[in-house]
């Protein structure tokens, strides 16, 4: 693969993450098949992941996405980082591509090396990767990341970002100007049906938190503010943390209050998000990766007609201006959380929220948003 089929464009597409579950990335593979690319993933070998997969995800677009997989022998750590992009390099080596796009900085070094000089390279920045929390207790590491970002960077052709604070930030510290393309869902009619396991693990009411879990997530601060009188908190995702989330709520009598989902694949979320009372999005904003968050989350949320509870930041404060569907917190302290959800749930709020959230999806649209990327991926 890498060859121009029928005289369409190529361009591979460098990931970690497992991409059954990176709608950021299936919207920017669809857009491009869409504008005439033919598309090559390339990946890592998470088990569950194949070209069946791929072909289930975009089954219009069989013909036009195929995928790759690195066989590695680590599945995290520096030795991962570097075994994946060191095998990434080989791989690319080897093809030729019109167009090179390299999702997060961990991905960059071998799409950077491997790449043919004078062709496209582009760079989508999902976070502001070295100052993720995990990073803030490993000094040396962050410092590595750092390096990286300043050495290749700016020797990509183009970079984008999910919002106008860190396309600010990233233009500043690279030298290198940044578009913005948000993380805004693909408008689509919502399938109410369920599989059955998932029906009878959902109840009439509940609070949801959708996304990763790691570190700074704010999980851990909203399971000690749980109440008797709350609805069952359904958790859909997974992560780092889960297992001791899980220790967490059990040392607090609280195990029975939390249903646990794990993965959920995109084409499920959102009928599952539709039928909550309240959506949670609680980043520990010393992190300044979160601090210039705008996730996924925000919009699915929005698009499912659902308040959200989340934290205060400027780049939240803005979308406010626009979209006032959520109740932002000073801090996380669970008392605070507490009372933040009650709010939330008070019938005046729902009512309020809702037609906000409602109203706010007719303008944040995938078809508005990915107009961003026409300029970028012009050959």
């Amino acid at each position: 693969m890498g060859q121009t089929i029928h005289n369409k464009p190529t361009c591979c597409v460098a990931i970690t993450n497992n991409y059954k579950y990176d709608q950021r990335v299936q919207k920017v593979v669809r857009y491009l098949v869409s504008i005439g690319y033919q598309i090559t993933i390339i990946g890592r070998n998470f088990p569950v992941l194949s070209q069946e997969d791929i072909d289930a995800i975009h089954p219009d677009l069989y013909d036009s996405v195929s995928i790759d997989l690195l066989s590695l022998n680590y599945s995290q750590g520096w030795r991962f980082y570097l075994e994946f992009n060191w095998k990434l390099w080989r791989h690319l080596r080897k093809q030729h591509y019109d167009v090179y796009l390299a999702n997060d900085l961990d991905t960059i070094l071998g799409v950077y090396h491997g790449s043919t000089r004078h062709t496209k390279r582009t760079f989508d920045a999902h976070e502001w990767f070295e100052e993720v929390d995990e990073l803030q207790i490993k000094p040396f590491v962050r410092w590595v990341w750092k390096t990286i970002a300043n050495r290749y960077i700016p020797k990509f052709t183009h970079c984008y970002t999910v919002n106008q604070g860190l396309a600010d930030t990233f233009s500043r510290a690279y030298s290198k100007d940044f578009a913005v393309v948000r993380n805004i869902p693909v408008s689509r009619d919502v399938e109410e049906a369920l599989p059955q396991a998932l029906q009878e693990a959902l109840p009439n009411k509940f609070i949801l938190y959708q996304g990763v879990i790691n570190s700074g997530r704010g999980l851990d601060q909203v399971i000690s503010a749980w109440t008797k009188d709350l609805p069952p908190l359904v958790i859909a995702g997974y992560g780092d943390e889960v297992d001791q989330l899980k220790r967490l709520a059990h040392q607090q009598g609280k195990s029975d209050q939390i249903i646990w989902l794990g993965r959920i694949t995109p084409d499920l979320l959102p009928s599952i998000t539709k039928r909550a009372l309240l959506g949670l999005h609680l980043l520990d904003t010393r992190s300044k990766n979160y601090r210039y968050s705008l996730a996924n989350k925000c919009f699915e949320y929005m698009h499912a007609g659902l308040p959200m509870l989340t934290v205060k930041t400027p780049i939240h404060e803005l979308l406010y201006e626009k979209a006032p569907y959520f109740l932002m917190l000073n801090d996380l302290k669970p008392e605070h959380i507490a009372q933040g959800i009650n709010r939330c749930l008070s019938a005046e709020s729902q009512q309020a929220m809702r037609q906000a959230a409602i109203k706010a999806k007719e303008n944040f649209t995938w078809a508005n948003e990915c107009h961003q990327l026409e300029s970028i991926y012009t050959l």
